[in-house]
């Protein structure tokens, strides 16, 4: 056979070989089409699980916020007193300035009974409620005793955190005499009305509203803070030598486990800031049979 020839067809040969060869070889940058499968496929489901990672991540965070916004709201709350809507005092009409003026008939005196109060400056108002005399409890609910055996009370209270209470039988504010009243600092971790006491400065005004629709303003004169055992007596006492009404509440973070209370007592004294306006109740006359 001719070399040329035979070179020439083994040429050929090669040429095929090499064209079959590149036809099975993949073009460069590309994968065969199994790996491309396998590849793809992992991608995708690895897609497929970050894909609802990144919708439920700014959801995650807005539920986290909430929850956190909500446990700062209520830790606040039991220390931040949040006022409802202020309504002033009312104002009396002239029709009633002029019944004032003019000379009233001998009437028996009636006992005009406080049923708001507003602490103006602070824009501050709530109800009054009356409340008794009640025993002294310890946390367990038990009756205590004094050193004689006798029955302690005390002056009840009022389960709101938005009341005041005033104690009946004793003066009513304006009169000559001491009116009492008391507050929570908070009830069921909620602020008071009465946890601005200890916040309150010499000369700030507190309006009484009364069951006649008339009105009188107070204006502090003290404000003490006071260990529950050394509280001096002239705070609940009724008669004073002069027209005040006495605000107490609870103060502070140190309890009593065994009475069930703070250990500490705010107590606000104010007086009437016109003193022509006191009110003198014993209307009878002293000189008479």
């Amino acid at each position: 056979m001719d070399e040329k020839k035979i070179n020439g067809e083994m040429t050929q040969e090669q040429k095929t070989i090499s064209e079959s060869a590149e036809e099975e070889r993949p073009i460069q940058g590309e994968q065969p089409v199994r790996g491309e499968q396998a590849g793809g496929g992992e991608r995708a489901a690895e897609a497929e699980q970050e894909a609802p990672k990144k919708k439920r991540s700014p959801i995650r965070i807005a539920i986290a916020l909430g929850l956190l916004a909500y446990a700062v709201f209520i830790l606040a709350r039991q220390y931040i007193f949040i006022p409802g809507e202020y309504e002033a005092p009312p104002t009396e009409s002239p029709a009633a300035e002029s019944a004032a003026d003019s000379t009233p008939e001998p009437t028996p005196y009636i006992q005009k009974i406080p049923v708001k109060m507003y602490f103006t400056e602070r824009e501050i108002s709530f109800p009054v409620e009356k409340v008794g005399l009640v025993p002294y409890t310890d946390a367990k609910g038990n009756e205590m005793t004094n050193e004689q055996g006798q029955p302690i009370y005390t002056m009840g209270t009022i389960d709101s955190e938005k009341v005041a209470a005033w104690l009946e039988g004793g003066p009513s504010p304006g009169e000559y005499g001491n009116a009492l009243f008391n507050g929570h600092v908070s009830w069921k971790k909620v602020a008071g009305v009465f946890s601005v006491l200890p916040k309150m400065e010499i000369g700030e005004e507190i309006v009484v509203e009364y069951d006649d629709g008339s009105t009188m303003s107070f204006l502090v004169t003290s404000n003490d803070i006071y260990n529950i055992d050394s509280v001096p007596d002239e705070v609940m006492a009724f008669y004073t030598e002069d027209a005040r009404m006495t605000l107490i509440t609870c103060y502070g973070e140190s309890w009593n486990s065994g009475i069930g209370t703070r250990n500490e007592r705010c107590v606000v004294v104010a007086k009437p800031a016109n003193p022509d306006e006191i009110i003198f109740p014993n209307y009878e006359d002293s000189d008479s049979g």
